[in-house]
């Protein structure tokens, strides 16, 4: 045994030097290998993937250093297997790629509500389609479309910032069968002083150092519905359709377990309330999060809208103008207040409080309305 060397390094120093064979966790999987093979795809149609998608990338770090790639700009794996950052190379736009199946009709769907008629509705909360690419030699498409951030990363500030995204959501929902907040998307680039990494958000795009970003309320974002996998189309002059109710958010809807095709417009209604309650009334026991405080004058409304029976629940176009109405009786200090978590540590509390006074201050003398507004699409 070589005595100069620590505890730590005899346990872990076989690992790092190479001494046992470890496979790089960081290297591609088969799903980061399939968008390897259409770089030259993409590249001719104006779209540049990373670094580590290039054909013949090498690691810039070092595959047997154990968890060497976590610190490395191309040890970022793709989020999902078939979605794929990219630069647009005309730009510099950063974009999502989404592989779809052509048997799903998912991209009719998406296409519908990016066209010009749809793109100039400012209550078009669908996410647009920048461009859609055949697969050569395939039955799957590429849906090209803006790179979005998750909806509640960064935090919810203020009330009124919550209110901006339920606002969004409630004016133009449509029939997804799957409406929650995990497909559901912020477009961010406005709160950003500098380009945010699409894996590391926290991080730069070129990996320099931490995103910095304003508030909400400083430099307001736009929410969208970004999947349709789930969608359907209807004929309005046909009968009104039914569907099975379907798994969504970690959350059954009571007719869903019926096992019985329902009225999937009343399964959207309680998808929607269901957001809100979890979200921001009660919490959410399957992701473990404990709601946020200042919401309680969205009960009534939420709690029609989760009845067990789908045909006493309001439907879409009543809910509309019930939120409405409800959040012009909301005074502006209750929607400038803290959208604090309902388990915040307390000792915590009064300094954030304080801070916040400021803060709000800071947003009246600039003149920033409390129900962000984001700039009107061109």
């Amino acid at each position: 045994m070589d005595n100069n060397k620590s505890s730590f390094e005899r346990v872990v120093g076989p690992l790092i030097q190479g001494d046992r064979p470890l496979s790089d966790p960081y290297a591609l999987d088969a799903s980061e290998e399939w968008w390897t093979e259409h770089f030259e795809f993409l590249k001719e149609h104006g779209y540049l993937m990373r670094s580590r998608y290039h054909p013949g990338w090498k690691p810039s770090y070092d595959p047997k250093v154990l968890y060497g790639g976590m610190f490395a700009e191309d040890g970022q794996n793709s989020i999902h297997y078939a979605i794929m950052d990219a630069l647009r190379i005309s730009d510099s736009l950063v974009v999502a790629m989404k592989r779809v199946k052509i048997s799903t009709g998912e991209d009719e769907i998406a296409t519908l509500f990016s066209n010009d008629a749809h793109n100039s509705d400012p209550h078009n909360h669908c996410v647009r389609i920048i461009e859609v690419l055949p697969v050569p030699g395939g039955n799957e498409k590429i849906l090209v479309m803006a790179w979005m951030r998750e909806v509640m990363d960064p935090r919810f500030r203020t009330v009124g910032e919550a209110v901006q995204f339920l606002k969004e959501m409630v004016e133009f929902a449509i029939p997804s069968r799957d409406c929650s907040v995990n497909n559901m998307a912020m477009e961010a680039n406005a709160m950003y002083t500098r380009q945010y990494h699409p894996v590391r958000p926290e991080k730069r795009y070129d990996w320099s150092g931490r995103a910095l970003h304003h508030s909400r309320t400083r430099c307001p974002p736009r929410y969208y519905l970004i999947d349709f996998g789930q969608s359907r189309m209807y004929d309005s002059s046909q009968p009104r359709p039914t569907e099975y109710a379907l798994k969504s958010g970690g959350y059954t809807p009571p007719e869903g377990l019926a096992d019985t095709p329902c009225d999937p417009f009343a399964t959207d209604v309680f998808l929607l309330g269901n957001l809100m309650r979890t979200t921001f009334l009660d919490g959410d026991t399957w992701m473990e999060e404990p709601g946020i405080s200042g919401f309680e004058f969205l009960r009534p409304l939420v709690k029609d809208m989760v009845v067990d029976d789908p045909s006493k629940r309001p439907t879409m176009d009543e809910v509309v103008p019930r939120f409405s109405a409800i959040i012009d009786k909301v005074p502006w200090w209750k929607l400038r207040a803290r959208a604090a978590k309902k388990d915040e540590f307390p000792l915590v509390t009064p300094f954030r409080a304080v801070y916040h006074v400021f803060w709000t201050v800071s947003m009246m003398l600039l003149l920033k309305p409390a129900i962000p507004s984001p700039k009107p699409l061109h």
